[in-house]
């Protein structure tokens, strides 16, 4: 059970400061969307922020787990990475969920085998 310390009054005060925060922005989209140029220098930077983000995120996952992945060997992390990127990169528009599961196949066979299951 949790403890709910937390009195309802402060409780409904951040539901609406978030949902106020959430509405804002998607009024400001809505309202900024028809003046952006897509192709524009900003977008493309922050694509490749995104990106960068998103690789960092993935090596430091796979390099520097924590919890139970931690327990994982590296040749293993990163066979299962390669494997998943391969499938990937045969075909980058339509690969994304056939890589995501060759990488939780294998995560899974990997699991089973050193369990003893398999």
């Amino acid at each position: 059970m949790i403890a709910n310390d937390v009195p309802w009054e402060l409780a409904w005060a951040a539901l609406l400061g978030a949902a106020l925060a959430n509405f804002a922005f998607r009024a400001g989209g809505a309202f900024f969307s028809g003046r952006v140029r897509a192709e524009g220098e900003f977008f493309k930077w922050v694509t490749a922020v995104t990106y960068a983000l998103m690789a960092g995120l993935t090596a430091r996952l796979l390099i520097f787990p924590s919890g139970m992945l931690g327990d994982v060997p590296l040749w293993v992390r990163l066979s299962i990475g390669a494997a998943s990127l391969a499938v990937m990169l045969t075909q980058p528009a339509t690969r994304l969920v056939p890589a995501l599961g060759v990488g939780c196949a294998l995560t899974l066979v990997y699991g089973f085998w050193r369990s003893g299951l398999a």
